[in-house]
């Protein structure tokens, strides 16, 4: 083994910061760091394009995307334009459209549905070309903290080669992977919600409304599961049902089944993916509901879906990547500026509660939708004191709200802990639309 090749023999490299995984958030961090001349590898296990599932974007991340200068290309690459979310009932009887331009927040009017696989290959075209290497099909096989940061030994899932790369810092952008969090023995947040899993599918052929409101994600809301319904394309539309775990009939029923049940529970999907075409297998996720404790230690930061993930309903997954991803690269570059290298714990916890407060605004709105009491307040907005517009822009990705905003969504908390107690807006009877079911499938 002394004659090893020149293919797999190890080798060292010097960087300021290595980033694990090229999503969103490892593509927007390493497209600034990268700008900023700071030496920068990000390794990608995957080869891109690849598929992935979050295809709604928040109108509150495109700043995000313009500070790296990566916009125009989004801008131009044909995705569908998205400038609200529909909120609606089984049959259709009741439906909310919450419109970003109508919000309190100017500038958070209009974004974009994005087929996953060519909206991150993008962003990771990007940071190659903002000065950023970038490795795909290359993983993170150890790590070692040392005094000066950390020796890594990555590897190339292809070719076998192997390298020790000396970083000064590493931010963990390896999705649910969690890799950091795992190596360093992070304590996870208690969240107290149920087990929940998510059945989905690309779909051709699905019926779409004309002119803006075609490009708006669809959440409809059943009593026990709710559907998305995102158009990534002009012909195709990413459908997803998620549910409580428990929710299939045990032993008999694949996930497939049990997504075309629950689609039978509402006429207006039955009738809409009557001619629909599935494009692929069907696709489940589950227990993704999670939170570390900290998000850095050790000269790392953890940044998306590698440092928490709440829940799809309002499609906060990729703008929270963003974030996280952008105010990593800033937190590390502000730190190795500094002529004192030595970290202080407070560099952790500032980044760590910058990030929970975000992420904290979205969990509460997720908490109302969530119970089918507060749910009734988001079917019947009260126009007062302008409290449906402070929702929409909480909805379009203000998730570091000003007081104009940030008061009225109390008060929308107020008025749904009231309505659980007391019921001050029309109630949802839940029990016709099972009824209406039945007579349904029983005719079908």
């Amino acid at each position: 083994m002394e004659n090893k090749s020149s293919e797999t023999r190890s080798s060292t490299q010097s960087v300021d910061i290595l980033i694990i995984g090229g999503g969103p958030a490892g593509s927007t961090a390493g497209a600034w760091l990268g700008q900023q001349n700071y030496k920068t590898l990000i390794c990608e296990k995957e080869k891109f394009p690849r598929f992935h599932i979050g295809e709604s974007l928040l109108p509150n991340g495109n700043r995000i995307l313009q500070k790296i200068g990566v916009w125009e290309k989004i801008q131009q690459a044909g995705f569908i334009e998205k400038h609200g979310a529909e909120f609606t009932l089984p049959d259709r009887s009741c439906s909310v459209r919450n419109i970003f331009a109508n919000g309190l927040v100017k500038g958070l009017e209009q974004t974009y549905q994005v087929e996953r696989s060519r909206f991150d290959e993008i962003l990771l075209n990007h940071a190659a070309a903002s000065g950023c290497e970038v490795r795909q099909r290359t993983i993170v096989s150890q790590t070692i903290h040392t005094e000066n940061g950390w020796s890594i030994l990555t590897k190339n899932l292809d070719t076998g080669a192997e390298q020790t790369v000396l970083s000064r810092w590493i931010i963990d952008a390896s999705g649910r992977n969690c890799m950091m969090g795992r190596n360093l023995g992070l304590e996870k947040e208690t969240i107290p919600y149920p087990g929940r899993f998510a059945v989905f599918n690309h779909f051709k052929g699905f019926a779409r409304a004309e002119g803006k409101e075609g490009g708006d994600i669809i959440i409809l809301r059943l009593q026990d599961a709710w559907f998305w319904a995102i158009p990534i394309s002009q012909t195709v539309t990413s459908i997803g049902v998620v549910a409580q775990k428990g929710a299939r009939i045990s032993g008999k029923e694949t996930y497939e089944e049990f997504f075309w049940r629950k689609v039978q529970e509402s006429p207006f999907l039955s009738e809409s993916l009557s001619e629909a075409s599935p494009l692929d297998d069907y696709r489940i996720e589950s227990d993704y509901c999670f939170s570390y404790e900290t998000y850095g230690n050790d000269q790392t930061l953890l940044t998306g879906d590698a440092a928490s993930f709440i829940d799809p309903v309002f499609s906060s997954g990729v703008y929270l990547a963003l974030e996280s991803g952008f105010l990593a690269a800033e937190t590390v570059a502000k730190q190795l500026r500094r002529k004192n290298k030595k970290v202080s714990p407070k560099l952790y916890t500032h980044y760590t509660k910058s990030m929970k407060d975000r992420i904290g605004v979205m969990r509460r709105l997720i908490e109302s939708y969530y119970d089918n009491r507060s749910f009734e307040v988001f079917m019947f907005p009260l126009p007062r004191l302008k409290l449906p517009r402070a929702i929409n822009s909480i909805l379009a990705g203000c998730s570091n709200p000003p007081f104009n905003v940030r008061w009225r969504f109390w008060l929308f908390r107020k008025i749904c802990a009231r309505h659980m107690k007391k019921p001050i807006i029309p109630s949802i009877h839940w029990k016709s639309f099972s009824e209406k079911s039945k007579v349904m499938t029983n005719k079908a």
